[in-house]
């Protein structure tokens, strides 16, 4: 993480605007023409090898660009980014994953904390992180907790202004599960959702095609046909659905 802040700041033509760091890839949302965006991924890759000398296997560690076109693309790509912790991780938020900005958005006591917490880096300390001495101009970035804070390198307060205001941000993090949905696909990623965004998910598709709030109140046609929806579009487990639609085990297995 120290790695990505510093090199982010050292090639200045970028703006990060959230990332999210996983176990074998990382999110970014970014800013910069396709060449200076190519640049510090190549630099980041490059410090990370130097770092771990033979511990990651960064064969396959290839960067794929999609390029944001509107508003609400940019807003929905934020959300998408600053969750995908907690969809694999059931022991975070999606407001307290630590990993990436999913902690600084609307949270100003975050920011309050790093720089009342937080300490400058140091030459000494920086050398032995990116192993060049050209980092040495930023020996004064924050550096608290073992790490340097993504406020310190993410335009974080500009991509607030996307969203309408905090309530509009809550509610597309906590229920903008369809939207989650499509990205998800747009980047070829499987996602697989716990039963709270399923259900959210399923009481959507009822009330717009079935015209029903109540899951339990479908014809058994309609719950074999949100079924194949959720099954298709979601990722939802065999028991789930039944969990959810109370289906017999047999059906669903003759239907998927």
């Amino acid at each position: 993480m120290s790695i990505l802040g510093i090199s982010a700041l050292m090639n200045r033509e970028i703006q990060i605007y959230a990332f999210q760091l996983m176990s074998n890839h990382i999110h970014l949302v970014i800013g910069g023409d396709e060449q200076q965006i190519m640049s510090f991924f190549n630099y980041f890759v490059d410090r990370l090898e130097y770092c771990f000398p033979g511990r990651l296997d960064l064969k396959q560690f290839k960067l794929k660009l999609f390029q944001i076109e509107d508003i609400a693309y940019f807003r929905n790509s934020i959300v998408y980014v600053n969750r995908n912790g907690f969809v694999v991780n059931s022991n975070v938020t999606p407001f307290s994953y630590p990993w990436g900005t999913s902690i600084c958005f609307f949270q100003p006591i975050v920011s309050k904390y790093f720089k009342l917490g937080g300490m400058a880096i140091g030459t000494r300390k920086i050398r032995n992180l990116m192993h060049t001495k050209n980092a040495d101009s930023f020996s004064d970035t924050l550096f608290i907790d073992g790490y340097v804070p993504p406020l310190e390198f993410c335009k974080v307060s500009m991509a607030e202004l996307v969203f309408r205001d905090a309530k509009q941000y809550f509610y597309m993090i906590s229920r903008n599960v369809e939207t989650y949905s499509k990205i998800a696909k747009l980047l070829g990623e499987s996602i697989y959702y716990n039963d709270n965004d399923l259900y959210i998910a399923a009481t959507k598709i009822a009330k717009e095609q079935f015209k029903s709030k109540d899951l339990n109140t479908l014809t058994a046609g309609q719950k074999i046909e949100l079924a194949k929806q959720l099954h298709f579009e979601y990722n939802a487990g065999d028991k789930q659905l039944q969990r959810m639609l109370k289906i017999n085990e047999n059906i669903l297995k003759s239907l998927f």
